[in-house]
């Protein structure tokens, strides 16, 4: 065996050590295998994913894309900090009467009885003062449950008017709310409503179906009380002869009425009173063709509507109450673009604005609000077309449910009543 640098492999020697440290030196060749992942990075995987899961349940907000409330799933598991807060300062402000019956009266009553409750004079009675607002509360409840017909007198003086019936609009928390805030606004002296004594009201008059007439509201005692609750503290100041109800009570429907016309409606005159309006509700609850449906139905339907939400401020006859609510027969809101009128019962109109060049300053609130009944694109075309074909207007096309999403939908980011600016430059449709 030769010996030296001119040997090939690792310049060999005779020593076996050398010669297995250079092979120790060789790298392995490649196999195909798979190398187990640490025990240590499994469990900080599955570590992470729980953290994740519990997280994400807890503070997943609903899943909504446009609400950020990481608060409002359950956090308290792990952090009550927040949701101790959120419990101390919420029962509080939600539990006003006062608020919430302020809240009530601007969406429901202000229309008719105006924010300082002086009403309209010749229209519609006022709440401040009224020996009704700060009499009896079986009285006051009487009449914001089943509506009220007039004629009547309010502290002498008499209005010949209709209040439709609220008992479905309004559920007993808002009523008591609502007539304790009248009852203690404007300098009225009267104690406060609660619910319970709403209820028992709503239980005693439960098979009435018609509006109360001044001589029926008189035959309720001037110091009846309701049971469920402190008495009203109703003194019954001077008489409570008048039947003033339509304070009391208007405080919480008129505002509806005024909703329900389609809007910016206009023209003159002539306050009629509707004959046998209160029980409009019962009619208005035929099933609604949902669109491309008999127009002389959806009409019939529509009449049942209006006479529940519009009639009170446009009267049956359409004609409207002078220097108050405009009239719907005639005019171009009413017969001109169906889309501009749809909107404005879907919206409402904020004063002033004119109509067959007389002006008008009592604001139409969004009627949705007041009647959740127009909340339905049924309900809404149905009185739409009621209105387009009576008190002498005509339109033999009519519109449709579908018609009415339309424009709710294409309206929908909209949130305050339109003026009279934006309706005479209606937005063409898309």
């Amino acid at each position: 065996m030769t010996h030296g640098s001119d040997r090939i492999d690792y310049h060999e020697t005779p020593d076996v050590t050398e010669v297995h440290a250079a092979i120790q030196r060789e790298h392995k060749d490649p196999v195909t295998n798979v190398t187990p992942v640490p025990l240590w990075v499994t469990l900080l995987c599955g570590v992470a994913v729980c953290w994740a899961g519990a997280y994400v349940g807890m503070f997943h907000g609903g899943f909504s894309s446009n609400v950020y409330n990481e608060y409002e799933s359950s956090p308290v598991a792990l952090f009550s900090l927040p949701q101790k807060e959120k419990s101390k300062a919420g029962p509080a402000a939600a539990e006003d009467p006062i608020a919430v019956g302020k809240g009530v009266y601007s969406s429901v009553c202000q229309a008719c009885h105006q924010p300082n409750g002086m009403g309209v004079p010749g229209a519609f009675p006022p709440l401040a003062g009224s020996e009704f607002a700060n009499g009896s509360e079986k009285r006051m409840a009487a009449i914001v449950l089943k509506g009220l017909l007039g004629p009547v007198k309010v502290n002498g003086v008499a209005f010949n008017n209709s209040m439709p019936a609220q008992e479905a609009q309004l559920t007993d928390k808002k009523i008591a709310a609502v007539l304790t805030y009248v009852r203690q606004e404007w300098g009225n002296k009267a104690g406060p409503v609660q619910p319970a004594q709403i209820a028992a009201a709503r239980k005693e008059f439960k098979d009435r179906t018609t509006q109360w007439s001044e001589a029926e509201l008189l035959q309720i005692p001037a110091e009846a009380v309701l049971e469920g609750g402190a008495p009203a503290g109703s003194a019954p100041t001077t008489s409570a002869p008048p039947g003033a109800p339509p304070t009391a009570a208007a405080a919480t429907a008129p505002a509806p009425a005024k909703p329900a016309t389609p809007t910016a409606p206009a023209q003159p005159v002539a306050t009629a009173q509707p004959t046998a309006p209160a029980p409009a509700a019962p009619t208005a609850a035929a099933a609604p063709a949902p669109g491309g449906g008999d127009l002389a139905a959806s009409i019939e339907r529509g009449k049942a509507v209006y006479m529940q939400t519009c009639f009170t401020c446009h009267q049956a006859t359409g004609q409207g109450v002078p220097g108050a609510f405009p009239p719907l027969a005639g005019t171009d809101y009413t017969t001109g673009d169906a889309r501009r009128m749809v909107a404005i019962v879907i919206k409402g109109i904020n004063p002033p604005f004119k109509v067959n060049n007389v002006p008008y300053v009592v604001p139409m609130p969004p009627p949705d609000l007041a009647f959740p009944i127009l909340k339905e694109d049924a309900k809404v075309a149905d009185v739409v077309n009621y209105v387009r074909n009576s008190f002498g207007n005509k339109d033999a096309k009519g519109v449709t449910a579908e018609f009415v999403a339309g424009v709710r939908k294409e309206f929908a980011s909209r949130t305050a009543p339109w003026t009279e600016a934006e309706l005479q430059n209606f937005p063409p449709a898309k």
